[in-house]
Protein backbone atom coordinates (compact mmCIF):
# COMPACT_ATOMS: atom_id res chain seq x y z
CA UNK A 1 0.00 0.00 0.00
CA UNK A 2 2.83 2.41 1.07
CA UNK A 3 5.15 1.57 -2.15
CA UNK A 4 1.55 1.83 -4.43
CA UNK A 5 0.54 5.48 -3.19
CA UNK A 6 4.43 6.75 -3.06
CA UNK A 7 4.52 5.61 -7.51
CA UNK A 8 1.12 6.93 -7.83
CA UNK A 9 2.41 10.24 -5.82
CA UNK A 10 5.63 10.11 -7.97
CA UNK A 11 4.40 9.28 -11.29
CA UNK A 12 2.33 12.36 -11.19
CA UNK A 13 5.28 14.89 -10.15
CA UNK A 14 8.38 13.32 -10.19
CA UNK A 15 11.45 14.87 -12.07
CA UNK A 16 13.85 13.04 -14.56
CA UNK A 17 16.46 11.15 -13.02
CA UNK A 18 19.06 13.29 -14.61
CA UNK A 19 17.83 16.35 -13.00
CA UNK A 20 17.13 14.93 -9.51
CA UNK A 21 21.11 13.93 -9.40
CA UNK A 22 22.45 17.32 -10.02
CA UNK A 23 19.74 19.16 -7.50
CA UNK A 24 21.83 16.65 -4.60
CA UNK A 25 24.58 18.31 -2.20
CA UNK A 26 28.64 17.29 -2.93
CA UNK A 27 28.84 15.89 0.71
CA UNK A 28 32.00 16.58 2.44
CA UNK A 29 32.30 13.15 3.64
CA UNK A 30 30.46 10.83 0.81
CA UNK A 31 31.13 7.99 3.42
CA UNK A 32 29.70 9.12 6.26
CA UNK A 33 25.58 9.60 5.70
CA UNK A 34 22.89 10.24 8.25
CA UNK A 35 22.23 7.20 10.83
CA UNK A 36 18.77 5.25 9.63
CA UNK A 37 16.11 4.19 11.80
CA UNK A 38 16.83 0.55 13.07
CA UNK A 39 14.66 -1.58 11.24
CA UNK A 40 15.95 -0.94 7.71
CA UNK A 41 18.53 -3.61 5.73
CA UNK A 42 20.42 -0.43 4.34
CA UNK A 43 21.56 2.08 6.79
CA UNK A 44 23.96 5.28 6.75
CA UNK A 45 22.75 6.14 3.19
CA UNK A 46 24.41 8.51 1.08
CA UNK A 47 23.19 10.19 -2.44
CA UNK A 48 25.59 12.45 -4.27
CA UNK A 49 26.41 13.11 -8.26
CA UNK A 50 29.79 13.37 -9.73
CA UNK A 51 29.21 15.55 -12.82
CA UNK A 52 33.10 15.41 -14.32
CA UNK A 53 35.20 12.72 -14.87
CA UNK A 54 37.76 14.57 -12.97
CA UNK A 55 36.01 14.44 -9.68
CA UNK A 56 35.12 10.56 -9.51
CA UNK A 57 38.44 9.57 -8.04
CA UNK A 58 37.42 11.73 -5.05
CA UNK A 59 37.90 12.46 -2.17
CA UNK A 60 41.49 10.63 -2.57
CA UNK A 61 43.44 9.92 -5.37
CA UNK A 62 44.27 5.94 -6.29
CA UNK A 63 42.41 3.27 -5.53
CA UNK A 64 39.26 3.08 -2.78
CA UNK A 65 38.57 0.74 -0.06
CA UNK A 66 36.45 0.60 2.80
CA UNK A 67 33.11 -1.24 4.50
CA UNK A 68 30.74 0.14 2.17
CA UNK A 69 28.65 -0.60 -0.20
CA UNK A 70 28.68 1.68 -3.26
CA UNK A 71 26.02 1.88 -6.07
CA UNK A 72 26.89 3.75 -9.41
CA UNK A 73 24.54 4.92 -12.02
CA UNK A 74 25.88 6.13 -15.14
CA UNK A 75 23.41 8.87 -16.31
CA UNK A 76 25.91 10.16 -18.99
CA UNK A 77 29.05 9.34 -20.41
CA UNK A 78 30.98 6.10 -20.75
CA UNK A 79 33.80 5.43 -17.70
CA UNK A 80 35.46 2.35 -16.82
CA UNK A 81 35.46 1.26 -13.24
CA UNK A 82 38.51 -1.01 -11.94
CA UNK A 83 37.12 -3.41 -9.72
CA UNK A 84 39.81 -5.45 -8.12
CA UNK A 85 41.55 -7.20 -10.53
CA UNK A 86 38.55 -6.51 -13.29
CA UNK A 87 38.12 -3.77 -15.84
CA UNK A 88 34.18 -3.28 -16.29
CA UNK A 89 33.07 -0.61 -18.82
CA UNK A 90 29.63 1.57 -17.87
CA UNK A 91 28.14 2.79 -20.91
CA UNK A 92 25.81 5.38 -20.12
CA UNK A 93 22.42 4.27 -18.62
CA UNK A 94 24.20 0.76 -16.98
CA UNK A 95 24.81 0.43 -13.02
CA UNK A 96 27.15 -1.73 -11.23
CA UNK A 97 27.37 -2.34 -7.38
CA UNK A 98 30.66 -2.32 -5.46
CA UNK A 99 30.62 -4.79 -2.66
CA UNK A 100 32.63 -3.63 0.74
CA UNK A 101 36.43 -4.28 0.64
CA UNK A 102 36.69 -4.24 -3.27
CA UNK A 103 39.09 -1.83 -4.47
CA UNK A 104 37.66 0.56 -6.78
CA UNK A 105 38.79 3.34 -9.30
CA UNK A 106 37.57 5.49 -12.55
CA UNK A 107 39.48 4.88 -15.67
CA UNK A 108 39.40 5.75 -19.36
CA UNK A 109 36.25 8.70 -19.46
CA UNK A 110 34.75 8.90 -22.70
CA UNK A 111 34.62 12.86 -22.02
CA UNK A 112 35.34 14.92 -19.01
CA UNK A 113 31.40 16.08 -18.79
CA UNK A 114 29.45 13.34 -17.02
CA UNK A 115 26.46 12.52 -15.06
CA UNK A 116 27.13 9.56 -12.27
CA UNK A 117 24.65 8.98 -9.36
CA UNK A 118 26.46 7.20 -6.49
CA UNK A 119 23.82 5.90 -3.52
CA UNK A 120 26.52 4.74 -0.79
CA UNK A 121 25.03 2.37 2.56
CA UNK A 122 26.04 -0.07 4.80
CA UNK A 123 24.26 -3.30 5.08
CA UNK A 124 25.01 -5.72 7.95
CA UNK A 125 24.15 -8.87 5.60
CA UNK A 126 25.58 -8.85 2.50
CA UNK A 127 24.54 -12.58 1.73
CA UNK A 128 21.83 -10.75 -0.21
CA UNK A 129 23.51 -9.02 -2.97
CA UNK A 130 26.67 -11.64 -3.39
CA UNK A 131 25.31 -12.18 -6.90
CA UNK A 132 25.67 -8.87 -8.32
CA UNK A 133 29.73 -8.74 -7.63
CA UNK A 134 31.35 -7.89 -11.16
CA UNK A 135 27.68 -7.83 -12.38
CA UNK A 136 26.85 -4.57 -14.28
CA UNK A 137 23.30 -4.25 -15.17
CA UNK A 138 20.98 -2.01 -17.24
CA UNK A 139 18.55 0.71 -15.69
CA UNK A 140 15.39 -0.52 -16.79
CA UNK A 141 12.79 2.08 -17.09
CA UNK A 142 11.52 0.16 -13.59
CA UNK A 143 15.15 0.32 -12.44
CA UNK A 144 15.16 4.03 -13.15
CA UNK A 145 11.94 5.20 -11.68
CA UNK A 146 12.65 3.45 -8.25
CA UNK A 147 15.97 5.50 -8.19
CA UNK A 148 14.17 8.43 -8.82
CA UNK A 149 11.45 7.77 -6.11
CA UNK A 150 14.75 7.40 -3.78
CA UNK A 151 16.68 10.26 -4.77
CA UNK A 152 13.39 12.24 -4.23
CA UNK A 153 12.90 10.58 -0.93
CA UNK A 154 16.69 10.81 0.10
CA UNK A 155 17.02 7.88 2.72
CA UNK A 156 13.10 6.24 2.18
CA UNK A 157 15.15 2.75 3.35
CA UNK A 158 12.20 0.98 2.28
CA UNK A 159 12.99 2.46 -1.63
CA UNK A 160 16.46 1.03 -1.58
CA UNK A 161 15.61 -2.33 -0.17
CA UNK A 162 13.20 -2.61 -3.11
CA UNK A 163 15.57 -1.47 -5.65
CA UNK A 164 18.84 -4.08 -4.67
CA UNK A 165 15.75 -7.01 -5.09
CA UNK A 166 14.55 -5.00 -8.36
CA UNK A 167 18.76 -4.98 -9.49
CA UNK A 168 18.75 -8.76 -8.37
CA UNK A 169 15.77 -9.45 -10.62
CA UNK A 170 17.63 -7.51 -13.71
CA UNK A 171 18.80 -9.65 -16.39
CA UNK A 172 23.19 -9.03 -16.40
CA UNK A 173 25.24 -7.92 -19.37
CA UNK A 174 27.29 -10.58 -20.83
CA UNK A 175 28.30 -8.67 -24.17
CA UNK A 176 31.39 -7.60 -22.89
CA UNK A 177 34.47 -9.64 -21.33
CA UNK A 178 36.59 -7.95 -18.46
CA UNK A 179 39.77 -7.06 -19.29
CA UNK A 180 42.91 -7.05 -16.09
CA UNK A 181 43.62 -3.76 -14.58
CA UNK A 182 45.85 -4.81 -12.10
CA UNK A 183 47.85 -8.15 -11.73
CA UNK A 184 45.23 -11.03 -12.07
CA UNK A 185 43.68 -11.91 -8.45
CA UNK A 186 46.75 -10.66 -6.71
CA UNK A 187 44.06 -8.08 -4.62
CA UNK A 188 41.53 -10.87 -4.07
CA UNK A 189 43.83 -13.49 -2.98
CA UNK A 190 45.52 -11.46 -0.49
CA UNK A 191 41.93 -9.61 0.71
CA UNK A 192 40.81 -13.92 1.08
CA UNK A 193 44.16 -14.93 2.93
CA UNK A 194 43.66 -11.83 5.50
CA UNK A 195 39.72 -12.27 6.20
CA UNK A 196 39.36 -16.24 5.85
CA UNK A 197 41.88 -16.68 8.96
CA UNK A 198 41.60 -15.36 12.49
CA UNK A 199 44.77 -14.66 13.60
CA UNK A 200 46.51 -11.58 11.48
CA UNK A 201 49.11 -13.20 8.78
CA UNK A 202 52.35 -12.24 8.35
CA UNK A 203 53.30 -11.18 4.93
CA UNK A 204 56.02 -14.04 4.86
CA UNK A 205 52.66 -16.40 5.37
CA UNK A 206 50.62 -14.70 3.25
CA UNK A 207 53.70 -15.26 0.67
CA UNK A 208 54.23 -18.84 1.10
CA UNK A 209 50.41 -19.77 0.74
CA UNK A 210 50.97 -17.56 -2.93
CA UNK A 211 53.80 -19.40 -3.47
CA UNK A 212 56.28 -16.43 -3.61
CA UNK A 213 58.68 -14.67 -2.16
CA UNK A 214 57.48 -11.93 0.52
CA UNK A 215 60.14 -9.45 -1.54
CA UNK A 216 58.09 -10.13 -4.47
CA UNK A 217 54.29 -10.24 -3.12
CA UNK A 218 55.34 -6.47 -1.53
CA UNK A 219 57.12 -5.39 -4.66
CA UNK A 220 54.07 -6.52 -6.88
CA UNK A 221 51.22 -5.79 -4.65
CA UNK A 222 52.41 -2.20 -4.06
CA UNK A 223 52.55 -1.72 -8.24
CA UNK A 224 49.26 -2.99 -8.35
CA UNK A 225 47.64 -0.96 -5.38
CA UNK A 226 49.94 1.92 -4.49
CA UNK A 227 50.25 1.14 -0.97
CA UNK A 228 52.79 -1.17 0.74
CA UNK A 229 51.32 -4.34 1.86
CA UNK A 230 51.40 -4.08 5.69
CA UNK A 231 49.37 -0.80 5.37
CA UNK A 232 47.05 -2.67 3.64
CA UNK A 233 46.31 -5.62 5.81
CA UNK A 234 45.94 -2.90 8.82
CA UNK A 235 43.68 -0.79 7.16
CA UNK A 236 41.47 -4.15 6.34
CA UNK A 237 41.38 -4.67 9.97
CA UNK A 238 40.61 -1.39 11.20
CA UNK A 239 37.37 -1.08 8.34
CA UNK A 240 36.36 -4.52 9.31
CA UNK A 241 36.44 -2.48 13.02
CA UNK A 242 34.29 0.76 11.59
CA UNK A 243 31.78 -1.82 10.86
CA UNK A 244 31.47 -3.80 13.55
CA UNK A 245 31.18 -0.56 15.20
CA UNK A 246 28.41 0.80 13.10
CA UNK A 247 26.33 -2.37 12.51
CA UNK A 248 26.82 -4.25 16.12
CA UNK A 249 26.48 -3.96 19.55
CA UNK A 250 29.37 -6.03 20.36
CA UNK A 251 31.33 -4.77 22.96
CA UNK A 252 34.32 -2.43 22.09
CA UNK A 253 37.21 -5.02 24.10
CA UNK A 254 35.28 -7.76 21.96
CA UNK A 255 35.72 -6.12 18.64
CA UNK A 256 39.30 -5.49 18.86
CA UNK A 257 40.00 -9.06 19.88
CA UNK A 258 38.14 -10.22 16.48
CA UNK A 259 40.15 -7.36 14.07
CA UNK A 260 43.17 -9.08 15.83
CA UNK A 261 44.94 -6.36 17.88
CA UNK A 262 46.17 -7.51 21.27
CA UNK A 263 44.97 -4.87 23.27
CA UNK A 264 42.40 -2.43 23.81
CA UNK A 265 44.93 0.47 24.09
CA UNK A 266 46.51 -0.50 21.16
CA UNK A 267 43.58 -0.90 18.91
CA UNK A 268 41.99 2.23 20.32
CA UNK A 269 45.53 4.26 19.63
CA UNK A 270 45.58 2.22 15.91
CA UNK A 271 41.83 3.70 15.13
CA UNK A 272 42.46 7.12 16.96
CA UNK A 273 45.74 7.03 14.52
CA UNK A 274 44.06 6.55 11.59
CA UNK A 275 40.11 7.86 11.92
CA UNK A 276 41.20 10.93 14.39
CA UNK A 277 38.65 9.95 17.04
CA UNK A 278 38.25 7.01 19.88
CA UNK A 279 36.63 4.18 18.71
CA UNK A 280 33.20 4.86 21.00
CA UNK A 281 33.48 8.68 19.10
CA UNK A 282 32.76 7.03 15.81
CA UNK A 283 29.98 4.30 16.99
CA UNK A 284 28.54 7.38 18.49
CA UNK A 285 28.14 9.28 15.35
CA UNK A 286 31.32 11.93 15.34
CA UNK A 287 32.92 11.93 11.74
CA UNK A 288 36.06 11.35 11.28
CA UNK A 289 38.74 13.83 10.71
CA UNK A 290 40.80 11.71 7.72
CA UNK A 291 40.88 8.77 5.98
CA UNK A 292 42.78 5.49 7.02
CA UNK A 293 46.51 4.87 6.36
Amino acid sequence: MFLTKMSESANARILSLEKLAVLLPSPLRPLHGKRAAPLALPDNIVCFCRRSATDLNRPQRGRALHHRFVLILALETEVTVAVDDRAIRLNQNEGLLVLPFQFHDYIEPAQEDLRWLFITFDMIDAAPVQALRFRPFVLTPVVRQTCAELVEAYLTRVLLSVLLQRIRQAEPILRRQSKPAVAPGLIMQVNQLAQNNDDPLSVKQIARSLGISSSHLRARFRASCGVSLGRHLRRLRLEKACGLLRLSQRRVTEIAELCSFTSIYSFSRAFHTAYGVSPMAYRHGDRARRSAP
